[in-house]
């Protein structure tokens, strides 16, 4: 098995050598081109500037040729024979046309064909170049203008007519989406293609005013008479929309659960990145998503942020259009979930026995708006307050442990439904026997 892989391994290389080396082509106007190289048939197709003083030459290890020549496929019964001339192993012919094929004949397994084109026969010519305004500028760019373009093919050796593609470039400068920059950058876009440039639609589309230039075909560029067009001043209408949520700030939280929903109050900016100034008119709109025709805020910019104070599922929708109201986006929306509001009040804590362990009167919390929060004893002084829920009563008055016993509390919210809640009730302090604080000095009453 190795041995055999061995031998067509080597047979590979040594028909890729003949290939490589067989034909050459010199003459016209500069150098000559190798346009094909179509291994199926063996036949490679050469490309000459006019067929002044053209000529094929071939080289193997005979030192007897003899030429021949097919127009339209190879007759092995009544061939048309070519004068060449032998020099060693190489031989030549200048008796060459445009449109024919050439072989050499030498009683070998494999034979080789080489294909004459004239291209200054079938040269590319231009006149005008106009963007074809039938074509949605949202979609696609096409062309419409003035040319002349014939089709150029070359034959198997088996009669099969094969049309070589010619290839073009089109280039503008643009600007491109840079997504680890989060921005929009400068850069001149290049395509090049195969085929007719008049019979296709460009979906890469500029991003801004531009001029739009089409070269081409790069056979001419090869002989140096490429023609060039340009559309001077081409005005852009598609947009590209890139936007993004950030969570400036979100109401704290205590209580586990609830998945990615915030908790109030929850401030979030919404930002939209596009390519201005042709993308110029943005709107944010935010709905309660059981209320899709009421939006909440309308806002005609491209950045907003809004205070998510209500329970609920929210979506904010993004439509950006272009300048001239043609091209717009509506593909960007965010989901933003706001847990409603939970308040539990402890009954009982107690302070200064075990570090860390219910030694704070705290209560448990989501979604809370506004808070406010008293601790009075038996004899209605206020001993603390706090206005953040995060925080509680460590227990202390004036820097000392309060005794254990019945304390009051009253705590006003404001949760998510928008409204005021007051909540009173009395929180227990134990302490340890033996722990008793030590009274004032002044025997003031706690």
């Amino acid at each position: 098995m190795i041995r055999r892989l061995f031998v067509i391994f080597a047979v590979t290389l040594a028909v890729s050598h003949i290939w490589g080396q067989q034909y050459t082509v010199t003459g016209g106007v500069g150098e000559a081109l190798t346009a094909v190289e179509n291994a199926n048939y063996r036949i490679k197709v050469f490309m000459v500037y006019g067929m002044e003083n053209v000529r094929i030459s071939y080289t193997s290890t005979s030192t007897s040729h003899k030429w021949y020549r097919y127009r339209t496929a190879v007759d092995e019964f009544n061939p048309e024979p070519v004068a060449s001339t032998q020099n060693g192993t190489t031989s030549y012919i200048t008796d060459v046309e445009d449109g024919c094929g050439y072989y050499v004949d030498e009683n070998g397994p494999m034979r080789y064909y080489a294909w004459i084109v004239d291209y200054g026969k079938y040269e590319f010519k231009m006149s005008l170049l106009e963007v074809d305004p039938e074509v949605d500028p949202c979609v696609a760019v096409r062309f419409k203008g003035e040319y002349y373009m014939p089709d150029i093919e070359y034959y198997t050796p088996g009669g099969a007519a094969i049309k070589i593609a010619r290839e073009f470039e089109v280039s503008y400068p643009t600007v491109k989406w840079d997504g680890e920059r989060k921005s929009f950058i400068t850069e001149t876009h290049t395509e090049t293609f195969a085929g007719d440039p008049f019979n296709r639609s460009y979906s890469t589309l500029p991003l801004q005013d531009t001029e739009i230039k089409l070269q081409g075909d790069l056979f001419a560029r090869h002989f140096g008479v490429e023609k060039i067009l340009t559309i001077p001043f081409y005005e852009a209408k598609a947009i590209e929309v890139h936007a993004d949520t950030i969570v400036v700030s979100a109401g704290t939280t205590n209580v586990q659960g609830g998945g990615d929903a915030l908790s109030a109050p929850a401030v979030i900016a919404f930002r939209a990145i596009a390519n201005t100034p042709v993308a110029s008119l943005f709107n944010w709109k935010i709905f309660n998503a059981d209320e899709p025709d009421k939006p909440i805020i309308d806002f005609s910019q491209a950045e907003v942020e809004y205070t998510f104070n209500r329970a609920g599922t929210f979506i904010a929708k993004l439509h950006v259009s272009d300048r001239s109201g043609s091209c717009s986006s509506d593909e960007h929306s965010f989901t933003i979930d706001i847990t409603e509001t939970e308040m539990v009040i402890p009954n009982a804590f107690s302070p200064g026995v075990t570090v860390g362990i219910n030694d704070i009167f705290r209560v448990k919390y989501k979604s809370i708006v506004k808070f406010r929060g008293w601790i009075y004893n038996r004899w209605g002084n206020e001993l603390f307050s706090w206005t953040d829920p995060a925080q509680g009563w460590d227990g202390k008055y004036r820097g000392r442990y309060v005794p254990a016993g019945a304390y009051y509390y009253l705590i006003e919210y404001t949760g998510t439904d928008g409204k005021k809640h007051v909540r009173k009730g009395d929180v227990n302090v134990f302490r340890t026997a033996g722990k008793e604080p030590e009274r004032p000095a002044n025997n003031e009453e706690f």
